[in-house]
């Protein structure tokens, strides 16, 4: 139960229905409380431009007549940042926008109903949830990321670490999972990674649609091919491969190498994908040769997993509380003692590249690395 003040919270959306929705949703939960709502973005800058309004949270539709959300995005957040919940709708087009947001400073998202009574309970449990989400997040330190204003991809190369030399364990596979404010974080993650020697999967915890727009995004701001992965797919070194919106991925051992298996299964922590599935087949498929990654995320989906990982010799890395936006997996992590090291994001590419290419093996390079929190 939060103490204190309700969150305020402000709603963009040019539809009455969803703007009503919302604020009714907003009222029936604890700790939220309406600040306002507009059906423009130029409506909505009239007022948050304005000294005396308070808003702890904003609900933003990312597709608007006049100016869209994206560039609203980036003007509020250079004048009063704030934790914002991106609320999409099911268009090609509206996905591609929200993974921008999520790049220019939205905290998270969530995707319209489609009218059907079991889209409808899940929008108001999702919207409930991540306002709140929203609002407590550390969003000072998502705006202290390389700003998406200049070409992301340049900004990220500018810090990228050169692996050099061929690596020596190719059954070296990385494994990284992220959840609220993961995008950005994911993506200077992988960056730093490159010309990457190595299979890269990722679970980002996003709705279906997003997922391949999430690759599509990876592929544009980091130089490496990235593809959303597909059943039996080989995964190669020097891709990344995302698990898509809705299903769990698990990596499986074959003669040829190492292969996706997507499974449509119930939610595990929480979530499909789940990172949980990924690492936990990552411990039993590839042990020792394994790397694990768990970025910023509400919950402790992937933090089992990474203990997993962990027991069987593979070298594991949890993102510290100052750089993560919501410290809510990492922590957990941590608690659990899964993370042999515990890192600003600033710093997680280098330990990896510099494990990956030891030439013995994560779990050798994690016995010879000594601190834990180096």
């Amino acid at each position: 139960m939060r103490k204190g003040p309700p969150y305020k919270v402000f709603v963009i959306d040019d539809s009455r229905t969803i703007r009503r929705l919302i604020g009714a949703i907003v009222d029936e939960t604890e700790g939220l409380v309406l600040a306002g709502s507009a059906e423009s973005a130029e409506d909505a800058w009239d007022v948050l431009r304005q000294p005396n309004i308070e808003v702890d949270v904003l609900s933003l539709d990312i597709e608007l007549p006049g100016m869209n959300g994206i560039d609203f995005l980036k003007k509020i957040m250079a004048v009063r940042p704030m934790p914002v919940l991106v609320v999409s709708g099911h268009t090609d087009s509206a996905a591609d926008l929200t993974v921008q947001a999520l790049e220019n400073g939205a905290i998270d998202c969530i995707q319209k109903p489609d009218g059907r009574p079991a889209e409808i309970d899940r929008f108001i449990a999702d919207t409930a949830a991540g306002l709140v989400r929203a609002a407590e997040s550390n969003h000072r330190n998502h705006q202290s990321a390389p700003s998406p204003a200049a070409p992301l991809q340049t900004i990220l190369r500018s810090a990228q670490p050169q692996s050099g030399g061929a690596l020596a364990d190719p059954d070296t596979i990385v494994c990284i999972g992220a959840s609220t404010g993961g995008v950005p974080a994911v993506c200077q993650v992988v960056s730093g990674l490159a010309p990457a020697p190595f299979p890269i999967v990722v679970v980002q915890h996003m709705p279906p649609s997003f997922t391949s727009r999430l690759a599509v995004r990876l592929q544009q701001t980091t130089g490496l091919p990235s593809l959303e992965a597909t059943d039996n797919v080989r995964l190669t070194p020097g891709t990344v491969w995302v698990a898509p919106g809705g299903l769990h991925m698990r990596i499986v051992r074959k003669a040829s190498g190492f292969y996706a298996a997507l499974s449509d299964e119930a939610l595990h922590s929480g979530h499909k994908p789940s990172i949980d599935i990924l690492f936990d087949s990552a411990a039993r498929q590839v042990g020792g040769s394994a790397i694990g990654v768990i970025l910023t995320g509400m919950g402790r989906d992937g933090a089992e997993g990474l203990l997993a990982m962990h027991k069987a010799g593979a070298f594991t890395v949890a993102q510290d509380e100052s750089t993560s936006v919501v410290y809510g997996m990492p922590k957990v992590a941590a608690q659990l003692g899964a993370a042999d090291q515990i890192l600003p994001l600033e710093r997680i590419a280098d330990s990896v590249v510099a494990v990956a290419t030891s030439g013995r093996g994560a779990r050798f390079a994690r016995k010879s690395m000594g601190a834990r929190n180096g």
